[in-house]
């Protein structure tokens, strides 16, 4: 049993990972610069591509030899898992992660159809090459030694999601005050005491969601500007320390 678990989530972790740097790569294509930081967590790694990729390993490898019915179950059931993670995340955390409003044919703009489309193909090439592969892999990695690596990357990933939503959750009311057309001189102070605390963990997200459409425009862009200019002037003070 525990080596079953070993091995769904050494598919998970893998397959959050290859998402990760696929993010990275159509990002930078899109932006037309090179762009090194996706997601919310700290490590180069995206969950819902992991969850993805098992929940299409286990609900729909049965439909792989027809592969007309594969892609349009998969088209459905990734799309379901995006709006429903965008949903969760906007009621945890007060903020719209990402917005698909611009693109036709979307659905309260956590989904759109161009983005329902490439999951779709996305599931063609995981069900007929990646899963096979990773299985392949996995199969020739002793137990024990598969075991100490999964509850190595386990631990990892756990406290990256601990310190990171816990961040997210003490900061979550100040970035909901970003939202609309004004913010308050006592907001901005209220969320740049929050930078302080954590300033790390903020950048890294403005980084990895410079598009969220829960912010206005201008302020966001103060926003950001705040935390690199705290961040700065941190790292300036530890230099002068040093000396």
């Amino acid at each position: 049993m525990f080596d079953k678990l070993c091995h769904w989530f050494m598919i998970f972790f893998i397959a959050s990972i290859i998402g990760y740097f696929i993010e990275i790569f159509f990002c930078s294509i899109q932006s037309k610069k090179v762009v090194l930081n996706r997601g919310f967590l700290i490590g180069p790694y995206i969950p819902i591509y992991g969850v993805g990729t098992i929940l299409v390993a286990i609900f729909l490898y049965r439909y792989r030899n027809d592969p007309f019915v594969f892609f349009w179950m998969t088209v459905i059931l990734c799309s379901f898992v995006e709006y429903l993670t965008s949903y969760i995340m906007e009621k945890i955390f007060k903020v719209r992660w990402w917005d698909y409003s611009h693109e036709p044919f979307n659905l309260n703009g956590r989904i759109c159809l161009q983005n329902s489309m490439i999951f779709g193909i996305a599931g063609l090439l995981v069900i007929y090459t990646l899963y096979p592969f990773l299985c392949h892999i996995l199969n020739l990695i002793p137990s024990l030694i598969l075991e100490i690596i999964t509850i190595l990357f386990a631990m990892i990933f756990l406290i990256d999601l601990i310190i990171t939503t816990t961040a997210l959750i003490d900061v979550r009311s100040n970035l909901a005050k970003f939202k609309g057309k004004d913010v308050t001189n006592e907001a901005r102070e209220e969320v740049i005491k929050k930078i302080k605390k954590h300033t790390f963990f903020i950048s890294k997200i403005l980084q990895a969601f410079p598009h969220s459409s829960q912010f206005n425009r201008d302020e966001f862009d103060e926003f950001r500007k705040i935390v690199i200019e705290y961040r700065r002037k941190r790292k300036e003070l530890r230099l002068e320390r040093k000396k």
